[in-house]
C-alpha cells in the first residue's frame, strides 16, 4: 500500500522509536526489537477504538464477484479495480450503491452487511481490486497505515509501557509518562475527530 502524506507505518512507527527513544543516555537505556514490537502492537490495540484509525489495503484477484469483508474492518474508504479484467495494477476508483450491481456493471459495489461480504457484478470475476479501509487496529501487519496526528500519542503510550514493566523505574516518573500519554491521547482524539480520510 503507497501511504499518503498523513499516514505513517507501524513498521516506521517501530524504526523511529528504537532511533529516538532507545539507547545509551536516552530514555529506554536498553530494548530488544521485539519488545518494541510487542508494545507498539499493544498500544495501536488499546488506541484503536478511541484514537487510531489505521489504514489498511487488501489487493488481490476477484474470484466469484464477491469478497468477505476483512474482520478488523471499521469502514470503507474506497475500493479500486484495475482497468480491464486480468490487468496488474487496480487504478480507476468504484462507487458503491445500495443494491447488488447488474451484469455488465464493473463501476459500481455493494457492501452487504448482513452477510459481512462485498459484492460485485459477475463480469467483474477475475478483475484485480484493491479495499482501502480504516482497520480497529487489532492487527499483526507491520504496515498498518497509522494517522501522523496521533505517532506522538503511541510513541508516548509505548514508552509508559515499556518502563512500567521495568523493575527500577522511578515511580515518580512514571506518574509523569502515564500523564504524558493520557494527554496526547487527548490531544490526538480531539485532532483526529474532525479528519476525514476518505479523499
Amino acid at each position: 500500500m503507497t501511504l499518503s502524506n498523513a499516514f505513517i507505518s507501524l513498521n516506521d512507527i517501530i524504526n523511529n522509536f528504537l532511533i529516538s527513544y532507545t539507547g545509551p543516555g536516552k530514555l529506554i537505556p536498553d530494548a530488544k526489537r521485539t519488545e518494541v514490537v510487542f508494545h507498539a502492537r499493544r498500544c495501536l490495540q488499546e488506541f484503536s477504538y478511541e484514537t487510531l484509525k489505521s489504514q489498511m489495503a487488501d489487493t488481490f484477484v476477484l474470484s466469484g464477484a464477491q469478497f468477505n469483508i476483512p474482520t478488523d474492518s471499521v469502514v470503507n474508504i474506497k475500493i479500486l479495480r484495475s482497468a480491464s479484467a486480468g490487468s496488474s495494477t487496480p487504478t480507476v476508483e468504484m462507487t458503491e450503491i445500495f443494491t447488488v450491481p447488474t451484469t455488465g456493471n464493473i463501476t459500481n459495489y455493494y457492501i452487504d452487511t448482513t452477510n459481512k461480504v462485498i459484492r460485485f457484478s459477475t463480469t467483474m470475476n477475475t478483475y484485480n481490486i484493491t479495499h482501502q479501509y480504516l482497520s480497529n487496529g487489532l492487527t499483526t501487519d507491520e504496515a498498518a497505515a497509522i494517522p501522523k496526528l496521533a505517532e506522538e500519542a503511541l510513541y508516548a503510550c509505548m514508552i509508559y509501557a515499556i518502563l512500567a514493566n521495568r523493575e527500577n523505574t522511578n515511580p515518580n516518573t512514571l506518574q509523569r509518562l502515564l500523564m504524558e500519554k493520557v494527554d496526547k491521547l487527548e490531544r490526538s482524539k480531539s485532532r483526529l475527530v474532525f479528519t476525514s480520510f476518505t479523499s
